[in-house]
């Protein structure tokens, strides 16, 4: 694998970690926006919601004024607000250098920046996708990929596993439920790294961004001639099911399609892959849920849920306020930015006992994907993909352990996971 940029070292057993009790709102939150010198989120995040569940914020690093919400119901309310959208002004931050480039214009047809009416015509599109039957057979493609990628590390007794496990497993899940060919999927994966790496502003640097650009113009060929191709000549694969879609009349154009692959290709592996990074620490740090998880695999779809919980990938997303809404005595007015804050959310004391214990028999509620109009259409997709994944592992190297006492956290914020985890097993 490509190296990643450079990351930061946390302890898997971490030391208690002192807060300043006497900085403000804004203070916590500089130091929680500080991937260098924040340490642990979470104490930051109980912090920042004691002080200001609903905090506005005068942070360089956000909007100007935007509102940082931290409460499970202020993150829900928002987040299931029908007058809370996201802005198509916000791709402009994968405009790196002002060109326009290729990166950004993918971006800019992409889904989740369509202004709102386009928004939901190509969400209930793309949705026809995901249906029970699109995704039934990613339990056993992902069982048969994540014993391959067993098999070719079994007998050295350690891997990275980022690097040969979590990372290379849902891509490869992705690109076969896509209908990518297999002699492609080398060159797919060179691009997705790539673009990936491009969409951090926080890490992208002009090398990153040129790269960054020829990958999404290589995506850009690459789907702009399979989907034609597809749209001739259907087959059983969700880029056949993407071109052929239709709901009153309205199909995807040509170029929401190609941006539509090349999102679901991307989120398809990236956050799956810090799910999944996310989940084994969590476990380190519980060794009684993990021997739990060991003896017990029938618990898993409920253990997966407080996973998902307790280390969400997806840890921030912005929204317009549209129509003005009310959190906590306070009036978000219409045109304001909300920073949803799931990760924050997800360890709200007000909504979870003992919430910053992992509990794996836990009532399955969280934000990890969202809520509303935004929820994340690949749900499904990732649970299945976990699952099955963490089956596998347990089943075929039911003694991993960490091979040291730290691994690397990735320096971003919005997507959280980690970048290396170096384990063994007997």
């Amino acid at each position: 694998m490509k190296a990643w940029s450079p990351g930061i070292d946390r302890a898997i057993w971490p030391l208690p970690h002192p807060v300043d009790l006497s900085a403000g709102p804004d203070a916590v939150l500089d130091d929680i926006l500080d991937a260098e010198h924040r340490g642990e989120l979470y104490p930051l995040y109980r912090r920042l919601r004691e002080l200001a569940p609903a905090h506005r914020s005068t942070s360089r690093l956000l909007p100007n004024g935007c509102w940082v919400l931290t409460s499970f119901a202020n993150v829900d309310r928002v987040a299931r607000s029908a007058g809370a959208v996201n802005d198509p002004a916000t791709a402009k931050v994968f405009d790196h250098d002002g060109s326009g480039g290729a990166f950004y214009q993918l971006m800019h047809n992409a889904m989740l920046f369509l202004e709102k009416p386009a928004h939901d015509r190509v969400r209930k599109l793309v949705y026809k996708a995901f249906t029970p039957r699109a995704i039934a057979p990613t339990r056993e493609l992902t069982e048969r990929v994540a014993h391959d990628l067993i098999d070719a590390v079994s007998s050295a007794g350690a891997m990275d596993f980022v690097s040969e496990f979590a990372y290379p497993l849902p891509i490869r899940v992705i690109t076969r439920l896509l209908g990518l060919p297999d002699d492609a999927q080398t060159t797919i994966e060179e691009w997705a790294w790539d673009f990936a790496r491009a969409g951090d502003p926080m890490t992208a640097t002009p090398d990153i961004v040129a790269r960054g650009n020829r990958a999404a113009e290589g995506f850009y060929r690459f789907f702009d001639e399979a989907l034609r191709h597809r749209r001739a000549h259907p087959t059983d694969d969700i880029m056949s099911t993407l071109v052929h879609a239709e709901d009153d009349g309205q199909r995807l154009h040509h170029d929401e399609a190609i941006s539509t692959c090349v999102l679901l290709l991307q989120a398809g592996h990236e956050t799956t892959a810090d799910l999944l990074g996310n989940a084994m620490i969590a476990l380190f740090r519980h060794p009684a849920e993990l021997e739990r998880l060991r003896d017990d695999r029938s618990i898993m779809p409920a253990a997966v849920e407080e996973l998902l919980r307790y280390e969400p990938s997806v840890q921030m997303s912005m929204r317009v306020v549209n129509d003005s809404v009310e959190v906590d005595g306070a009036v978000l007015p219409a045109g304001s930015m909300a920073a949803l804050v799931y990760g924050a959310a997800n360890r709200d004391p007000a909504k979870f006992d003992s919430p910053d214990t992992l509990r794996l028999d836990r009532e399955p509620v969280h934000l990890a994907f969202s809520a509303g109009a935004y929820y994340c259409l690949g749900s499904a997709l990732a649970r299945t993909e976990i699952q099955a994944a963490l089956r596998v592992v347990f089943d075929r190297i039911p003694t991993i352990r960490p091979a040291t006492d730290t691994f690397v956290q990735r320096r971003t914020m919005r997507l959280h996971g980690p970048q290396q985890l170096h384990v063994a097993w007997h």
